[in-house]
């Protein structure tokens, strides 16, 4: 995966041209990015030297490396269809972007504030960190991007995984905006939609499936299941393995909406719902992903290009993975979470997602609290997790942080003060109260 480099001349070079280009090399099947840089010389006329890269920063838990050379290239001179309108919007972006200053710089505009909070070492290992993130009030302070041998210099272009980010981010929102669109849809039986759910089924909803708790299950146990050995086949395998897994894979033991196993194969089958849904109204081409999240979402609030891909089954089917599978940049993050934070889950004062299903991950409704997750304090609701701060604030009543996480070590917490922290890491350390506490101090979350 390519990010955006860039070209220079510099006197001396005898007419060759200068590029840098930040790249990412994305584990097959998988989330696991490695960043590195491409750099070399070119000359109108098709000349070109070799090319040195070098991949050094790790975005993934299981598999990491170092890796450099050079490799001999060809250059075409010549324009490429549509490469004007791809420039537009790339610049557009840029323009568009969050305004960004160093989270150093967090105590000129908030006196006495502790940018050491904010990534700190007491709750990541910075070895293991790739970047972060703070959101206040309109501007977005950001973190250097590291790498073992320096300062990654494309931060703005560094290419991070969402893993089960996608889980919030993409099935959640789908459902959300499918919901706004087909009242009733959450409510839609999966046994309907999808053939190989047919047996044993009965009662399991989308919303179920997104939430789940379809019932089906081996190990009570929250994340056994996904931990356990079966979980490969799902993870290693193409549409047939992965419905399989979500449909056949485990015994119904529960009623629906009773019961939480953390299963990223229910989430699969929320989005191959959501796509049959969708085509049942729309016709047989129709795509929840492309149509619904990047269409109605993505687009409105200027995510990158690279957003507007996401990981697909490698047969026909080419079903949208829902769970993982997306490639970001760090203003996307923190668009996505000024969306879910102070925009409140609306586009230019509008309406977009099903209200009932955004406030529930607001914790607004008290008939839909979600199911409790890792901690008597945490909730898992349509996708998204809500954590109550309140103990860790001194708070009376509940101060509810809205949780996007992902495997290896990604949070983004979107604070009841419309504040937002992040970070992209690859240690397994899901810690962030030090950012959330120091976040109250600056703008306090009780009521």
């Amino acid at each position: 995966a390519f990010g955006t480099g860039h070209a220079w001349n510099e006197s001396g070079d005898d007419g060759w041209t200068r590029a840098g280009l930040p790249f990412a090399l994305k584990e097959r099947r998988e989330d696991c990015t490695h960043n590195g840089l491409m750099t070399f010389l070119f000359k109108d006329s098709g000349a070109v030297s070799a090319v040195a890269f070098q991949v050094t920063n790790q975005t993934c838990r299981y598999l990491q490396f170092d890796m450099s050379g050079t490799v001999t290239a060809e250059y075409q001179p010549g324009s490429v269809d549509g490469a004007a309108a791809i420039v537009a919007a790339v610049m557009a972006n840029r323009r568009s972007r969050i305004p960004t200053q160093p989270v150093a710089a967090i105590g000129a505009k908030y006196p006495g504030a502790d940018a050491t909070r904010f990534g700190s070492s007491d709750e990541i290992d910075p070895a293991e960190m790739s970047l972060f993130g703070f959101l206040i009030e309109g501007t977005h302070f950001t973190s250097d991007c590291r790498t073992p041998y320096g300062r990654y210099p494309y931060c703005d272009e560094m290419l991070v995984p969402s893993y089960s980010t996608a889980k919030s981010i993409v099935a959640g929102f789908g459902l959300m905006l499918l919901e706004a669109e087909y009242p009733g849809a959450a409510r839609a039986p999966v046994a309907e939609l999808v053939p190989e759910c047919a047996d044993g089924w009965d009662g399991v909803t989308i919303e179920h499936a997104l939430d789940m708790t379809t019932g089906h299950f081996d190990l009570p146990d929250m994340h056994g299941d996904e931990d356990a050995a079966l979980s490969s086949a799902f993870f290693l395998g193409d549409h047939r393995d992965k419905i399989d897994t979500a449909c056949r894979g485990y015994p119904r033991k529960a009623d629906p909406g009773t019961h939480l196993s953390y299963h990223t194969w229910d989430t699969y089958l929320a989005g191959v719902a959501m796509t049959s849904f969708l085509r049942q109204r729309r016709g047989p081409d129709a795509d929840f992903f492309n149509d619904l999240v990047v269409a109605k979402l993505w687009r409105p609030l200027g995510l990158s290009r690279i957003a507007a891909a996401t990981r697909r089954t490698y047969d026909d089917v080419r079903q949208p993975y829902a769970g993982f599978g997306l490639t970001l940049v760090r203003d996307d993050i923190a668009r996505l979470a000024r969306f879910i934070g102070p925009l409140d889950g609306r586009l230019d004062g509008k309406e977009v997602l099903d209200r009932r299903l955004f406030d529930a991950i607001k914790q607004r409704l008290p008939d839909d609290p979600g199911m409790l997750a890792e901690l008597e304090t945490i909730r898992y609701n349509n996708g998204f997790r809500s954590f109550d701060v309140s103990s860790y604030l001194g708070c009376e009543a509940p101060a509810w942080v809205v949780v996007l996480s992902g495997f290896g070590g990604i949070i983004v917490a979107v604070m009841p003060n419309d504040t937002a922290y992040y970070y992209v890491s690859d240690g397994n350390e899901y810690r962030y109260l030090a950012a959330v506490r120091e976040s109250h101090r600056l703008k306090p979350m009780c009521r």
